[in-house]
């Protein structure tokens, strides 16, 4: 192993030394994945976050790509090193190489990015939105005065759950258990208009 090294020219090992690190470090980021012990951007890269304010944007790329996360560096690294390693042992000149080699990090970068920002869009939202009920339809859970005389219950599905939440009517009746009823607006937070079906 200490005659191959040697025998490599200054670059040769800066590219091979690069390749070895930067694939190391992915392959602990998979494994670290499938053992479910964190994700490593949030982890270890706060420091290279854009602050609140705005002032430092180039740490986002287009349409909010996280170009400088851990991951996106260690994509580029290694994209860097293995093609400066091919490139040289192809017979390139250095500054081919180099070319070459900053080109197929980028695209690695740009690649593990839109990976990230692909499976992060995935992620479900668990957060109820309650003004997202407003049109739908449910059945009265617990009896509703009529004229706002007071709350009752209705039961509707929202976001793929069946909840129960406080509502009001203003129709001139009282709303009885189980009639049919439609969301028509949010009184206050959570407790919804509704209006028979």
């Amino acid at each position: 192993m200490s005659d191959w090294w040697s025998s490599l020219t200054f670059s040769e090992q800066i590219f091979w030394g690069v390749a070895i690190f930067a694939t190391i470090i992915q392959v602990l980021f998979f494994a670290g994945s499938l053992l479910g012990l964190g994700d490593a951007d949030s982890d270890l890269d706060g420091d290279l976050e854009a602050p609140e304010d705005g002032s430092v944007g180039h740490h986002q790329g287009v349409g909010g790509l996280k170009l400088l996360s851990v991951r996106a560096i260690m994509g580029f690294l290694t994209g860097f090193g293995w093609a400066g390693v091919l490139g040289l042992g192809s017979g390139m000149t250095l500054a081919l190489t180099l070319i070459l080699a900053c080109v197929t990090g980028l695209v690695f970068a740009l690649l593990v990015a839109l990976t990230l920002k692909f499976i992060m869009s995935m992620t479900a939202d668990g957060t109820l939105r309650y003004e997202r009920a407003v049109g739908t339809r449910g059945k009265v859970y617990v009896t509703i005065p009529a004229r706002r005389g007071g709350h009752g219950q209705i039961e509707i599905l929202l976001q793929g759950r069946l909840i129960t939440a406080p509502a009001v009517t203003d129709a001139d009746h009282d709303l009885a258990q189980l009639a049919a009823v439609e969301v028509t607006a949010m009184e206050s937070a959570g407790v919804f208009i509704v209006r028979p079906v």
